[in-house]
Formats: C-alpha cells, structure tokens, sequence
C-alpha cells in the first residue's frame, strides 16, 4: 500500500513538474478543453447511449 502511494505521489508530481513548465497560456487552455472533452466523451459513451436509453424507457 506505501509503495503505491508513493508512486502516485511521484506521478501527481511529475505531472504538476510538466504543468508549470508549460510557458504558453493557450497551450494550457488546450489542455484543460481537452481533458475536459475526454472525460465528456467518457461519460457520454458509457452512461448516456443510445442502447441504455432505449432499455430505460422499455
């Protein structure tokens, strides 16, 4: 479990190392849209589908 934690502090860490060393403002607006889109996208494919829909409402 310590091993694990330590990891993700390291990987929570190399990841705000990569946010501050990014100088553009649009490349980080970018960023922020496209992680924003990809859990959009997540939660359109597995909650929102057609299928599911379709099931609810039968």
């Amino acid at each position: 479990m310590k091993e694990a934690i330590a990891e993700l502090k390291t990987e929570v860490k190399a990841k705000l190392l990569f946010w501050n060393n990014i100088q553009s403002k649009k490349a980080k607006v970018a960023l922020i849209f496209l992680t924003i889109a990809l859990v959009g996208l997540k939660i359109f494919t597995t909650a929102l589908t057609f299928e599911w829909l379709a099931i609810l409402f039968n």
